[in-house]
Order: C-alpha cells, then structure tokens, then sequence
C-alpha cells in the first residue's frame, strides 16, 4: 500500500512539474506581440529590433524561393491571431495580400516610402536577357531593396516604427534596439563604400535580374542570364551569347544566387572557360544557411568578398 502511495504521489509531482513548465512556457510568450514576416530580410530586420518582446515567425520556409511561394491554408489559419504581419512589398511577397484580404491584423510594408527601380528603368544599369521579355509577370519593379544598405535602413525605420505603433509600452526598447542595429549596418554601407570605390571594372554577369539597387549605387552594370525569374533555363543560343560577351569583355566570372540552381551558370562557365561565384540576392537563404545562423549583415559581408574578387 505504501509503494501505491509512493508511486500516485511520484506521478502527481510529475504532473505538476510538467502543468508549471507548460505555463512558464505559455507566460514567457504572453506580453509578446505576435509577428508574422514574409521574406527573409525583413525577418532578419524585425529580429534584430522586436528581440525577445516578439513571438516572431518566418512565413516562407527556409531553402524555398520566394518567387515561387505558395501560401497555405494552415499558414493562413494560424495568422489569424497575429499582432502585425510585416511584408517586404514590391510584388515579392504578393502572397501576403490573400492575408490582407482574410484577416484583420495591421500589414506594414517594409519598402513604403522608398522610391523603387523599374525593371524597365535604365538607371537600373542592367542588359537583360530574358527570352519572355515580360517583366509584369514577377512585378513592375526590383524588390531588392535592401541590397543598398540605405534602403535597408529605411526598412528597419519602417519596421520599428509599426512595432511601436502595435507595442507602444516598449517603444524605448524598440528604439534601442533599432539604433544599435543601424550602427551596425552603417558600418557595413563604410566598408562597401570603401572596397567598392576603386573598382577596376564594372560589370558582373548574373543568374537573374537581382542586384539593381546595388548596381546603381556603386555604378556596376549587371548582364542577367534569364532576367527576373531564378530559375528559368535560357536557350543555346543565349548561352552563346552571354558566352561571348564574357570572352570579348574579359569577364572572370558568372555568378548565381544561393538558392539559385547553379546548371546553367556552370553551363556558361565551362562554355566561356571562366569561374562561378556566389552572390546572394538575400531574399531567401538555404536551410543550411539558416540553421549556420547566416543572416544579412553576415551575407552582405560575403557579397561585399565576392564583388572584391570579381571587380578589382
């Protein structure tokens, strides 16, 4: 009888144990505003300024190109009780507006007020070769802000400025947080002013029509493979184009995106007996990527490498 008594009290502690973590638990995530984020600089941006006062989630899986994204119904249900989505914009994330459409929660998009690159801009400085020529079917514009650290910087603004408005008892925290991590990213926008300043050449041969914001604020002209879409496959004969022109314009390198298939950059490369090199977009990272802890200073770090080695 005391052994049965020993045993139902064992299983009542443990019982208890188990209630108290669970609630510790659901307290721990009980003052916290509940953040949805779509692509992954503006996850990146919102983690660095909410910290530990935002249960944040990342939409798009890891390892999975954005322009390919399809939300689910599941994704969609557990928004519902969401605090604050945060979109990039730009036609990007335009999965996000089926969220708007459904649900109430306040939506910032992270690009408003910056004025963006047409992809028919010239300012753009990019040859295309997409063989579709239409580039409305992946938006109007370049939504790759953020690879001119100043617009980047603009997008934390924004981002720190609606999670004021949705958690306004913690508006110093934010605050803090948002000029610590801009401090950060000044330092970063130094070092590619810098590097990139005495760059001999000026032109890089890519995947797709990626890196116009950084292309036009250090004057470098992008030849894009297959335009705007990652992922489509161009032609023999463009292959031989783009083959041709790295020959004539001694150009080192092809250069493709981390989530990018490397086939067809490797293709031209042994077509034109040069090298390839990555060179991220950042609009997504690989799962390896992501369980390294890589993020956007860490990869704009690695491009800032990159451009070094192709452009000196």
């Amino acid at each position: 009888m005391k052994k049965v008594y020993l045993l139902l009290m064992s299983l009542f502690i443990s019982m208890s144990v188990l209630g108290c973590s669970k609630n510790e638990t659901i307290d721990e995530n009980k003052d916290k505003i509940k953040v949805y984020t779509t692509v992954f600089p503006v996850y990146d941006f919102a983690k660095n300024i909410g910290k530990d006062k935002i249960d944040l989630n990342y939409i798009i899986p890891p390892g999975t190109e954005p322009h390919d994204y399809e939300i689910t119904p599941k994704v969609l249900k557990d928004i519902q009780d969401a605090d604050l989505l945060i979109k990039n914009g730009l036609g990007l994330d335009s999965f996000a507006d089926k969220i708007e459409s459904e649900s109430n929660l306040k939506v910032v998009v992270a690009t408003k007020g910056i004025e963006p690159l047409s992809y028919n801009d010239k300012e753009i400085h990019n040859h295309s070769h997409e063989e579709d020529g239409d580039n409305h079917n992946h938006g109007e514009y370049d939504p790759h802000v953020w690879l001119d650290v100043d617009l980047a910087i603009k997008e934390c603004e924004n981002i720190k400025n609606a999670l004021i408005e949705v958690d306004s008892k913690n508006k110093t925290y934010y605050e803090n947080n948002y000029n610590e991590y801009v401090h950060n990213l000044e330092k970063i926008k130094d070092k590619y002013d810098s590097e990139l300043s005495t760059i001999k050449n000026n032109k890089i041969i890519v995947s797709h029509d990626a890196y116009g914001y950084l292309c036009k604020k250090y004057n470098i002209e992008q030849i894009s493979v297959t335009g705007i879409t990652p992922n489509q496959e161009p032609s023999l004969s463009k292959v031989s184009e783009i083959s041709n022109f790295a020959k004539t314009n001694k150009i080192g390198y092809i250069l493709f995106d981390g989530l990018v298939n490397p086939k067809v950059a490797q293709t031209i490369a042994n077509e034109a007996n040069i090298k390839t090199e990555t060179l991220y977009s950042i609009d997504g990272v690989t799962k390896q990527d992501f369980d390294n802890d890589e993020d956007y200073i860490s990869l704009m770090n690695k491009n800032l490498d990159t451009l070094k080695l192709i452009l000196k």
